[in-house]
């Protein structure tokens, strides 16, 4: 089996408290006006209190790319996602928020998979740098974003 290219990013927020980072992390409806490469999210379905299914529209290289994932919350404060159609062949990853002694760490860890795979040496390096931006971006986001104005958060 084929290792599929990966990115993680993390940032660790004094004076803030995981439970904090974690309403804004399961917000992510609220990311779009906050990060300008995202150009909207949108809630397909709120199956139940754990699960929904979303639509992202963000700019990755220069493109408008587009993708619905199913998210689901985990033990922990953890949300795993998983691309259900989209741009890309395959996208999943996972947000993650822990106490350290610093203060709240909020982690995300993306995979994907581009598609086009006689390219993928070549293009695999460009898309894991732009996802990496998109990554550190949204981290920036919940670092510095107070509680959800738009109440759509998940609990």
């Amino acid at each position: 089996m084929i290792k599929l290219p990966e990115i993680h990013a993390t940032a660790v927020v004094p004076g803030r408290t995981p439970e904090e980072l974690w309403t804004v992390v399961k917000d992510s409806p609220a990311f779009a006006p906050r990060a300008p490469h995202v150009i909207g999210v949108r809630v397909l379905d709120s199956g139940n209190r754990e699960s929904r299914s979303t639509e992202w529209t963000v700019l990755l290289n220069g493109s408008e790319v587009t993708w619905v994932q199913n998210e689901s919350t985990r033990p922990g404060l953890r949300l795993c996602f998983e691309q259900t159609a989209g741009d890309l062949e395959r996208l999943a990853g996972e947000w993650s928020v822990v106490e350290t002694s610093a203060g709240a760490q909020v982690g995300l860890s993306v995979s994907f998979e581009l598609g086009i795979d006689g390219l993928a040496p070549l293009l695999n390096p460009i898309w894991a740098q732009s996802l990496q931006a998109h990554a550190e971006a949204l981290l920036r986001v919940v670092s510095t974003t107070g509680l959800p104005a738009n109440g759509s958060d998940q609990t």
